[in-house]
């Protein structure tokens, strides 16, 4: 049985964030969708472990899933699966379609989160992330560091 979901579009995704930087802060919507987010990448991870045999396979899986989810192509690099820790590339990151701006700070609070919660599961130890280049910012793409 396929399953179920829907889709925003883009500018729909950021109209929301805009939302919530206006009901709270900027700061505190970053905060929102990244802590929201850690849970949605945890339970993915619970959902799809019975699909994948080792790590590799883990991340694999993922990216193909997202990028048929036009989440963005995801590209690991340079991942150590013993100590949980390495990079992750991002073209087309959905949190930055409609963010293509000079923007001070990286605005994919909600992919930063997915990836900190799926990967803590992972490795079975918290992981944390941080975004080093976005193309919110104007960067070519999004890339992620996490250990």
């Amino acid at each position: 049985m396929p399953k179920k979901s829907f889709s925003f579009q883009f500018a729909t995704f950021n109209d929301m964030a805009s939302a919530l930087e206006l009901i709270f802060s900027p700061s505190a919507a970053s905060v929102i969708l990244f802590t929201a987010a850690v849970r949605c990448g945890s339970q993915a991870h619970n959902r799809m472990k019975r699909e994948f045999g080792t790590k590799e396979e883990a991340l694999r899986r993922l990216s193909e899933l997202k990028e048929k989810e036009n989440w963005g192509k995801l590209t690991f690099r340079d991942v150590d699966f013993v100590g949980g820790s390495g990079k992750v590339v991002v073209a087309d990151a959905f949190e930055t379609m409609e963010r293509k701006t000079k923007r001070e700070q990286s605005c994919c609070n909600f992919l930063r989160g997915f990836l900190s919660g799926f990967l803590s599961e992972l490795f079975e130890k918290t992981v944390t992330i941080t975004e080093e280049k976005c193309a919110g910012k104007g960067d070519e793409h999004c890339e992620f560091v996490f250990g």
